[in-house]
């Protein structure tokens, strides 16, 4: 495989591999860890399963979310902003409005009419073509909410604090952003933020999205899953109010290299799995532990009492980006809801980001 074509791989292993975690986890929002193990195996859920109506493990606004981000940042790469600070944020939210409909059939304000009109929005999104992105799988309020305040432009940043969310609604969507900047670790992480604060403007909120967005860069870098979160948290450490987000992460880092700790044992020590903070954690967690065995990392993320698909989609995003696409389990990649718009969309974003870039021959 050249080098090329293993960057597309991992592109299309990011996506795909964040969707199957979250579709694997979908099933197991609404239980606890106890009800989970009276409704499936004694030891949690194992399996991925399918939808008796469609024939497809269906995913949540995690992977919905996700596209539109990716949708946001090609959108800004087409205007010629993509590399200009603050302007991709803008794109972005402009997506979401454009997912908000979906979900909602009503928008922020009128001052967005023009984003469904051809030839005032000449850049469209496909994605209001594909029915299934509309479908409410256990919405976040947090979104919504914020989504529909954010009259005349005005959306959270790092500048800008509009609420006090911390919940893994934002944290949970940020992975294009870090394939896209994958050569950049620092710009990735400064972008998630941005983009996780249009709708969670506190730094437990936002902090975590850089630090998902970093480690995605640092592993397409070609950093292991250990090291790439390493690099993610020393620049973490440069921004304010980091405290909480550094000390999950050093914990489950911690955790997961003790010998003497059982996987669920640790995986109780990290938190809730509903914050994004604790999401992270249990997602970075699971992803160390089991870097060397993507269908084990997906069951210990998602099986508990928290936010099982947000968990089970970023582990998959960390590990899809790692392994690539051709190396996860295609058992489980085939029956994925929307699997080709998944791949295609990996491949625009490929197509456009600096890894489709000549670099400088060394002589």
């Amino acid at each position: 495989m050249s080098k090329v074509d293993n960057i597309m791989d991992k592109f299309e292993g990011a996506l795909i591999g964040g969707a199957v975690g979250d579709a694997f986890g979908y099933p197991l929002m609404a239980l606890s860890f106890a009800e989970i193990c009276q409704r499936f195996e004694k030891s949690g859920a194992l399996e991925l399963a399918v939808s008796r109506k469609t024939g497809t493990a269906l995913f949540t606004e995690a992977t919905q979310m996700a596209l539109f981000t990716a949708d946001g940042i090609i959108w800004a790469y087409n205007e010629n902003v993509a590399h200009e600070n603050g302007a991709v944020a803008n794109y972005v939210f402009y997506s979401y409005q454009l997912w908000l409909y979906m979900q909602t059939r009503s928008i922020a304000g009128s001052e967005y009419e023009w984003l469904f009109n051809r030839e005032q929005n000449p850049n469209m999104s496909s994605l209001l073509k594909s029915k299934g992105l509309g479908k409410k799988r256990r919405l976040n309020d947090n979104n919504l909410n914020a989504l529909f305040d954010a009259r005349n432009g005005v959306f959270g940043t790092l500048g800008r604090k509009l609420n006090n969310n911390t919940d893994a609604g934002a944290v949970k969507r940020v992975l294009p952003v870090g394939l896209f900047y994958g050569k950049d670790s620092e710009m990735a992480f400064r972008i998630g933020c941005d983009v996780g604060a249009i709708t969670h403007s506190a730094p437990n909120g936002y902090l975590p999205c850089g630090v998902y967005a970093a480690i995605v860069a640092e592993l397409l870098q070609g950093n292991s899953v250990d090291d790439a979160v390493n690099e993610a948290m020393a620049l973490l450490a440069a921004y304010p109010d980091n405290e909480n987000t550094y000390a999950a992460l050093q914990k489950a880092v911690d955790l997961a290299n003790d010998d003497d700790i059982e996987p669920r044992e640790g995986l109780d020590e990290l938190g809730d799995g509903v914050s994004a903070v604790s999401c992270l954690a249990i997602a970075v967690y699971s992803a160390i532990l089991h870097q060397t065995n993507y269908k084990f990392a997906i069951a210990l993320a998602a099986n508990h009492d928290g936010d099982s698909a947000a968990c089970g989609a970023i582990t998959g995003g960390i590990l899809g980006v790692w392994y690539g696409l051709k190396k996860l389990p295609k058992e489980w990649t085939k029956k994925v809801q929307y699997r080709n718009l998944l791949e295609t969309v990996a491949d625009v974003l490929y197509d456009k980001s600096e890894f489709q870039e000549p670099e400088d021959d060394d002589e």
